[in-house]
């Protein structure tokens, strides 16, 4: 087992690092202060939190979205979740690849029928596609568009 997370992530080779809980603390915080409880994983209600290769929890988009509902952030001790409803509870945002269907010629609106913020909007582009677009400001980075992407042409980025 692995004990030293600045190893772990140093050896990580520039890949994105995991999507914390909403309302984590720097990554670098973050680590430093979650002792690896997993009660924040065990009472999201949407399921989506678990364990990375550490065992600090990570978001799963692929369960669901989150609801930002608080609980993780309510049941964390060591407080690497502190909640604070003035602050957004992360900056992700969708992102969407070129592998879209729409940029296909594939006619697909899933991701913005998923999207309760109506942050994804479908506008007429030149040569007839209608791709995706997202709306910064609106998009909250639930992740609802994420697991719905039958071509996974989405992610979450900062």
């Amino acid at each position: 087992m692995i004990t030293n997370p600045d190893r772990r992530l140093f050896l990580r080779g520039g890949r994105p690092l995991a999507i914390r809980p909403p309302w984590s603390l720097s990554e670098d915080d973050f680590v430093k202060r979650c002792n690896r409880c997993r009660d924040c994983c065990s009472h999201c209600p949407q399921g989506i939190l678990a364990p990375d290769l550490l065992g600090f929890p990570r978001v799963n988009f692929s369960k669901g979205p989150c609801t930002f509902c608080g609980a993780c952030a309510q049941h964390c001790t060591p407080q690497a979740l502190v909640m604070d409803t003035a602050a957004p509870p992360w900056l992700h945002k969708a992102v969407f690849a070129k592998t879209c269907l729409n940029g296909q010629g594939i006619p697909c609106r899933t991701c913005g029928e998923q999207c309760d913020s109506n942050a994804i909007i479908f506008p007429p582009s030149p040569g007839g596609r209608i791709l995706p677009q997202l709306v910064t400001a609106d998009c909250t980075g639930c992740g609802a568009c994420y697991a719905v992407c039958p071509v996974q042409a989405i992610d979450l980025l900062t």
